[in-house]
């Protein structure tokens, strides 16, 4: 019996969320198990950078690496703010790294993850990948949102209507996760979780017939 690893759910975790579109302050681009990108719609924010700073090295303790910034996309995109969480199976620990160039005080904050509380006590108070957006979502925005976690319903109702009924299933499964934790925007929460149950149910019968081989609705 293969044993399981420290960050197991965690990556189960970042393909859950990663694979969820239609948030209205972020968007989520899954690199593989390892990492996932997350972009943040910040706009034209007057000061420099988020409000996090790197986490200083000490004598002879390396920073563990990341994937090369400009890799990825949007790095020097103004309205909006992108980073990098990793969760690397030779560390054992989730780190996160700033990606937007713009957003950088030097290339010293680039290349080093940031430190931010929710990776520090990962392990000690059982954060899950959701905790490491909502601090960046947080830490990053002037006026932060009521809700971290809003659903954008008018680009969930553009979409095709498999992909909205799956999408509005795997949203609200996602919401009611949160919902279950001491979660204190948990009206908001389930505002969205209600609307995407709505959403989903409304659709069923037009991608699933009533009888095997008859046609939708």
């Amino acid at each position: 019996m293969t044993s399981k690893g420290p960050l197991d759910q965690f990556y189960k975790d970042c393909l859950r969320i990663g694979s969820l579109k239609c948030f209205s302050n972020f968007h989520l681009y899954l690199k593989g198990r390892e990492e996932l990108v997350v972009t943040i719609h910040s706009g034209q924010i007057q000061r420099v950078v988020p409000n996090f700073r790197a986490i200083v090295s000490s004598s002879g303790n390396q920073f563990p690496p990341a994937s090369p910034a400009g890799h990825e996309l949007d790095v020097h995109n103004p309205d909006v703010t992108v980073f990098l969480i990793g969760a690397y199976a030779k560390y054992s620990w989730p780190y996160v790294w700033l990606r937007s160039v713009s957003r950088s005080r030097n290339a010293e904050e680039i290349d080093a993850p940031l430190e931010l509380d929710t990776t520090k006590n990962w392990k000690a108070r059982g954060y899950r990948v959701w905790n490491i957006l909502e601090e960046l979502i947080k830490g990053n925005l002037d006026n932060p949102p009521a809700n971290p976690f809003a659903i954008n319903f008018e680009a969930l109702a553009e979409m095709p209507v498999l992909e909205r009924v799956l999408q509005a299933g795997a949203i609200a499964s996602f919401l009611r996760e949160l919902l279950l934790t001491d979660c204190p925007y948990a009206s908001h929460v389930e505002s969205d979780f209600q609307q995407c149950m709505q959403v989903h149910f409304r659709d069923v019968p037009f991608v699933v017939p009533i009888e095997p081989g008859s046609p939708c609705q």
